[in-house]
């Protein structure tokens, strides 16, 4: 191997590792600050892609005040059948386009591509090596999802 090949190696490496310890809880706020009460969500899993753990919460305040274009932009790119599907499978197992067409999730490589575009954009999926899967990040926000879209 080259030394700089070796480097690269290394370097991904390194990056998995991060990317599958546990993440940090959501920034800090003070109980007694004052605001009108507090929106969370939180998670603690274990899928066969890895075991997560995932806090965040806001005050009520900061979701009122901020502006919500960037997380609608990012939720609407999980409303569609085909990208449903295909975030689901990712929750089971990294997956090369190929492998999406051949489990029938979609009917071609173009159709794959367009959609893992949109869910690359907003942020749900990366490609390392190849292969699409969910950043550790976004498993357990992707999943708080799915349960708020339920009736309640």
């Amino acid at each position: 191997m080259q030394p700089l090949e070796a480097r690269l190696t290394a370097i991904e490496a390194r990056i998995d590792a991060l990317e599958q310890a546990s993440l940090p809880q959501s920034p800090e706020f003070h109980a007694d600050s004052n605001h009108d009460g507090t929106v969370s969500f939180t998670g603690d899993i274990t899928l066969s892609t890895g075991t997560y753990t995932y806090a965040w919460a806001r005050p009520a305040a900061w979701i009122t005040d901020q502006p919500w274009d960037d997380a609608l932009a990012r939720i609407a790119a999980l409303a569609h059948p085909v990208r449903g599907a295909i975030l689901r499978h990712l929750l089971a197992a990294p997956a090369s386009v190929t492998e999406l067409v051949e489990s029938d999730l979609v009917s071609s490589t173009g159709t794959a591509y367009h959609h893992l575009k949109e869910l690359q954009a907003a942020g749900w999926v990366h490609k390392q090596d190849g292969v699409f899967k969910i950043p550790p990040a976004r498993v357990i926000p992707l999943m708080a999802m799915v349960i708020a879209g339920e009736d309640h």
